[in-house]
């Protein structure tokens, strides 16, 4: 790095192998499906809080995303081809436009040819050791193919290629602000605030997916789809040395958090998590919405809500309010025109029993 400072970037180096077996190492492509969704009248939620209503509709809009590599090489030393595949790292991002489009951080997409293959020689001889093949020198490795690897996890448990649209630098060579994108349509969409709305002392939250916190051991694979909510205030409003705008927070936050939305008591995002200091106490800043504005005007994107996230906002008022009925259809219609959306199934049998039981 070419700071001095000793700076924490907030995206998980997990380097697992895909086939060993160890946690989250299953190989690229094949998604862990959560459980299916259970609802019984003793966890019927009968109204929403202000700060319920906030987190269940940003909730669906928020993604891991994960990067990986491929690779055959040939051992000049054995003779043999062997395959690697890793996931390297992880981070968070939202949609920002329902065709698709995510924001997240630079650092969190950004893995060269020749970054893959520094990743895939330190694992190299781990691998063989671990299944009892020959040591072999990784000098003596040809590498016959290798790519990088990206995919989006969605919160309901599917699993997506994306490519990147555009991207800056790490944020200390650069502004730490990247957009992808994946196959889809009716996604649901964060609303991105005005910068000129943040005010210290504010309440906000920050959403991600913390890597220290995926434990297998403990928790079912439906834990690895659920993102996590902190809460904090904004601190300060700084600048780094170009200039460029960031927000200290103190809400907590952990490596796997990169690129996730740090949101206001409104649930529109305020800016995107990017790093910390490494001190025991919580320093921790985003860069703002008016650099995520300039990467989507580059891109031609908008950040238009969208007809999903629309319905569901108003299905959730709805639900709160009693209304069941006419909350059950928010609720079908979201799921028919974005089928893979984590939240509006579970909402939709929760009404179902209410009106059947008369609950």
């Amino acid at each position: 790095m070419k700071i001095k400072l000793q700076t924490l970037l907030f995206s998980t180096l997990l380097f697992l192998s895909l086939h060993d077996g160890a946690a989250h190492s299953e190989t690229i492509g094949a998604a862990r499906k959560p459980e299916s969704v259970q609802v019984n009248k003793d966890t019927i939620i009968r109204k929403l809080t202000p700060a319920n209503l906030i987190a269940e509709g940003v909730k669906p809009s928020v993604v891991r995303v994960v990067l990986g590599c491929k690779a055959k090489a040939y051992s000049v030393k054995t003779g043999k081809i062997y395959d690697f595949s890793e996931i390297i790292s992880t981070g968070s991002g939202f949609f920002v436009n329902s065709n698709g489009y995510i924001v997240t951080n630079a650092h969190v997409t950004d893995l060269s040819i020749k970054g893959c293959q520094e990743y895939l020689e330190y694992q190299a001889n781990q691998k063989l050791e671990a299944e009892g093949k020959p040591s072999v020198d990784t000098k003596d490795l040809k590498w016959v193919e290798i790519k990088p690897v990206t995919q989006v996890y969605l919160p309901n448990g599917d699993k997506l290629p994306y490519k990147v649209i555009t991207s800056g630098k790490r944020f200390d060579e650069g502004k730490d602000v990247s957009i992808i994108k994946v196959n889809i349509t009716n996604a649901p969409v964060l609303k991105l605030a005005t910068a000129n709305k943040v005010r210290l002392g504010d309440s906000v939250k920050v959403i991600g997916y913390p890597g220290a916190i995926d434990l297998p051991e403990l928790f079912n694979d439906s834990a690895y789809y659920e993102s996590t909510f902190t809460s904090g205030e904004v601190a300060a409003k700084k600048a780094l040395k170009d200039g460029t705008p960031v927000i200290q927070l103190s809400a907590p936050a952990l490596p796997g958090n990169s690129g996730g939305p740090v949101v206001n008591e409104q649930g529109e995002v305020i800016g995107i998590l990017t790093f910390g200091l490494l001190t025991k106490d919580n320093f921790n800043f985003a860069f703002t919405t008016n650099t995520i504005y300039e990467f989507l005007d580059k891109a031609g994107i908008s950040n238009d809500e969208g007809i999903v996230s629309q319905k569901y906002r108003e299905g959730l008022q709805l639900y709160s309010q009693g209304k069941y009925t006419q909350a059950l259809q928010n609720f079908k219609l979201v799921k028919h025109l974005f089928p893979q959306h984590s939240e509006a199934e579970k909402f939709a049998q929760s009404c179902q029993q209410i009106i059947s039981s008369g609950l």
